[in-house]
C-alpha cells in the first residue's frame, strides 16, 4: 500500500486554505453575535419604551420633543443627569431649569 507524500508547498497551500475557511467562519460567527446582540437590545428598548408609555398618560400621542422634555424634567427632579444623545438622528432637547413643568397639551 503506497501513500503519496505531500510536498511542503502542498502542505502550505492546504494550511492556507484552512486558514481562509476559518477566517470566513469567524466573520460569520461575529456577524451572528452582532445580530443577536442587536435583537436583544431592540427587545429591551421596546419593552422599556412600552413600560414608560404605559406609565405616562398620553405618551403615545406626544411629539418626540414633548416626550424628551417630560423625561428630562422627571430625571432632573429625581436628581439624575440624563445621558447625552449618542447620535444626531434623535437629538434630545435640553431643558433649562427655568422651563419647569412641560405642558402636555
Amino acid at each position: 500500500m503506497s501513500t503519496k507524500r505531500r510536498t511542503t508547498a502542498e502542505k502550505i497551500a492546504e494550511v492556507q486554505a484552512r486558514k481562509a475557511k476559518l477566517q470566513e467562519y469567524s466573520k460569520r460567527l461575529l456577524q451572528m453575535q452582532k445580530t443577536e446582540e442587536r435583537r436583544e437590545r431592540n427587545k429591551r428598548v421596546k419593552r422599556r419604551g412600552e413600560y414608560i408609555e404605559n406609565l405616562i398618560d398620553g405618551a403615545g400621542a406626544m411629539t418626540d420633543d414633548k416626550f424628551y422634555r417630560l423625561i428630562e424634567n422627571a430625571l432632573k427632579r429625581a436628581n439624575i443627569q440624563p445621558p447625552a444623545p449618542k447620535s444626531e438622528k434623535t437629538p434630545a432637547p435640553s431643558v433649562s431649569e427655568s422651563e419647569g413643568v412641560v405642558d402636555l397639551e
